[in-house]
């Protein structure tokens, strides 16, 4: 009997901690996707404020370096961020080619990704991507 509390207690302790790792895994993968979804709120609005009639219209680099702030606690060789503006003024939209247009009235779209790799419970080889678009109305 005092053999098969051993055994009972392994085989119990393997779940309990095989279930922790799981909370632990997916608790910072809704940590990495809530800072990329504010990375990309807080850098469409920088966007919006620094248009072709603000005294600094913003770039696509300088948009990228202000959604890399709000990324601090995650690895920033990971982080890939993409702006693009539109005449149309509606979200979402078909990034148009040629010149960004970042005059009043338009739009701009910041799309943050980040490659999310786990360190206890291999969900995938490749790892996953935390995504998501923010776009904002260009103010000025």
């Amino acid at each position: 009997r005092r053999g098969s509390t051993l055994v009972e207690s392994a085989i119990v302790a393997v779940a309990f901690l095989l279930l922790l790792t799981g909370i632990m895994e997916f608790g910072r993968l809704g940590f990495s996707y809530n800072e990329v979804s504010f990375a990309a709120q807080c850098a469409a609005r920088w966007a919006a404020v620094r248009g072709s009639s603000s005294g600094h219209p913003a770039a696509a680099a300088d948009v990228q370096a202000a959604a890399e702030v709000y990324t601090g606690a995650l690895d920033n060789t990971k982080v890939t961020v993409t702006t693009s503006w539109s005449p149309s003024g509606t979200c979402p939209f078909s990034p148009p080619p040629g010149n960004p247009n970042n005059n009043p009235g338009s739009t701009v779209q910041v799309k943050v990704s980040y490659h999310f790799a786990t360190v206890l419970v291999p969900l995938s080889a490749s790892g996953l991507t935390v995504e998501t678009t923010a776009c904002s109305i260009i103010t000025q």
